[in-house]
């Protein structure tokens, strides 16, 4: 009997006890529901905080940027801010980059590194101010500024990319100028926010600018070749050289006499007491069109200005020309040189010759597959020209490291112009261009308007020169070279053809 109370009562406390349990777990369950409703609020009110601290920090940062007045206390400076800003300056460029590589984006994947370095070396500037300026703070508050001004800055040079775009080639001058306006203005605005950093001018804030030139922004433009984290690729699908399999071979290579033949007999014979100007033009590369543009545009322009009409021909690597223009290889060329050599006067005419593809440092590329063509080199264009036994000779070469010819076809009664000197690339081979930089520079803006070639290259180096600045490219730098008989030989040519225009225009003028 006692045994049996014992039980019943045990059974009762167990009873009680799992009802408390329960009630328990019913608040416990109750009260983390409202720790994490807490917790969840508590955040959403934080990142309210820190998107407005964000729009702050990016307010004043223009501010700063425009050199108006602003107060330190107008930034909200914090790690927070500071990850924060690079992030969203890092996302911004992502997705600007993005949007002009559409609609075949491809990824770069170079530019993370070339990013992350970036910053990296600004951070590692502004611990370097903050120790100059001896305190540490600095650097934080420095980061914060310089980031909050880094989207102002990003957005006026996608401006100035557009407007590139929208000025015709005759505004590209000003242009040049705007961008090179453009390093000076955010060198000036950093310097801007030093002093603001600093509470006024002094030696520090002028040491402290030392720093971010020489830590962060030299070495950024002199390491990081493109930190652009999109291109455009081409379309995916295509065969590009579809085309070029179907060719018939054979049958371009037994069409090359009667093709050639029927430009050479073209050819007007050279008119006695005067100076005759012959043109002969090579694109040697046959996979992008602006070679072939450059040489039909050369001779059109040498043909209506020069008074070579009659007197000048192509050769052409090309899949639109095949069947009506002599290939650009070497035995072309030096058949054509041959003819040419035959035809002229050769104490008093010129032989203009106009070469445009790509190169390398030992020679010009002549391509045009499947065809197996021979590249030119130096040597070879000077012997087919010794052969010809043209005498005065005007060479222009369009291609990387072009400046590689000038040594071994110079001469006291030789004009050499290149697009590049012997170490370095030349630009503008794009299938998106008519021209080549330099034949766009020498031919389109400049021996349309003027007849010195002396003058002309002088002008189109200076025009080269900055827009590689302007596109951050590595200098060309074209060369030019002119015999001393040459010399008094372009002086005559340029007095006979600026007579020669006047009685031109002479011509159509009505009588009075």
């Amino acid at each position: 009997m006692q045994r049996c109370q014992e039980k019943h009562c045990c059974l009762q406390l167990w009873l009680l006890t799992s009802q408390l349990s329960e009630r328990g777990c019913i608040v416990s369950e109750g009260y983390f529901a409202v720790r994490q409703f807490e917790w969840l609020w508590q955040g959403w009110h934080a990142v309210k905080q820190q998107f407005s601290a964000l729009r702050r920090n990016i307010n004043a940062g223009t501010r700063v940027c425009l050199f108006r007045r602003c107060m330190p206390g107008e930034f909200s400076v914090s790690l927070d801010q500071l990850v924060l800003l690079i992030t969203l300056n890092l996302l911004v460029a992502f997705f600007i980059d993005l949007a002009s590589s559409l609609p075949h984006p491809e990824f770069y994947s170079y530019a993370v590194a070339a990013n992350a370095l970036d910053v990296l070396l600004f951070l590692f500037a502004a611990y370097l101010i903050g120790k100059l300026l001896m305190d540490e703070r600095v650097a934080l508050r420095l980061g914060v500024y310089i980031y909050s001004m880094s989207l102002f800055f990003l957005l006026v040079w996608v401006m100035l990319g557009r407007l590139q775009v929208l000025l015709p080639a005759y505004a590209e001058q000003i242009y040049g100028l705007l961008y090179l306006l453009y390093p000076v203005w955010v060198v000036l605005a950093i310097g801007w926010a030093l002093m603001l950093l600093s509470d006024g001018f002094s030696r520090k804030v002028v040491a402290a600018m030392a720093v971010v030139v020489l830590v962060w922004i030299l070495p950024v433009q002199y390491m990081v070749e493109d930190a652009t984290q999109w291109f455009a690729a081409k379309e995916e699908g295509v065969d590009e050289y579809a085309a070029y399999r179907e060719l018939d071979v054979e049958r371009i290579f037994y069409k090359q006499p009667e093709l050639l033949a029927e430009q050479l007999n073209s050819l007007l014979a050279e008119r006695g007491g005067r100076t005759d100007l012959y043109f002969v033009g090579f694109a040697g590369y046959a996979l992008q069109n602006v070679f072939r543009n450059e040489i039909e545009f050369a001779r059109a322009l040498f043909d209506e200005r020069f008074d070579t009409q009659g007197r000048s021909l192509v050769l052409i690597n090309n899949l639109a020309t095949r069947d009506s223009q002599p290939l650009a290889s070497s035995i072309n060329l030096e058949r054509a040189l041959l003819h040419i050599g035959n035809v002229i006067d050769r104490d008093e005419d010129v032989v203009v010759l106009f070469l445009t593809s790509h190169g390398s440092k030992a020679d010009l590329l002549v391509n045009f597959w499947p065809l197996r063509l021979n590249d030119m080199t130096p040597a070879m264009l000077k012997q087919y020209l010794d052969n010809a036994a043209i005498k005065w000779r005007i060479i222009m070469i369009s291609a990387c490291y072009s400046g590689g010819f000038i040594e071994t076809l110079k001469d006291e009664n030789t004009a050499i112009m290149t697009a590049s000197s012997v170490d370095r690339m030349s630009f503008g081979c794009d299938d998106k261009r008519d021209l080549t930089y330099f034949g766009e520079a020498l031919l389109q803006n400049q021996l349309q308007s003027q007849y010195s070639i002396a003058t002309a290259f002088e002008a189109t180096a200076k025009e080269i020169e900055l827009r590689e600045q302007v596109e951050k490219l590595a200098p060309s730098r074209p060369q030019i070279y002119i015999g001393e008989a040459m010399q008094k030989k372009l002086q005559r040519l340029e007095m006979d053809l600026l007579g020669n225009a006047g009685k031109q225009v002479g011509a159509v003028l009505p009588a009075r």
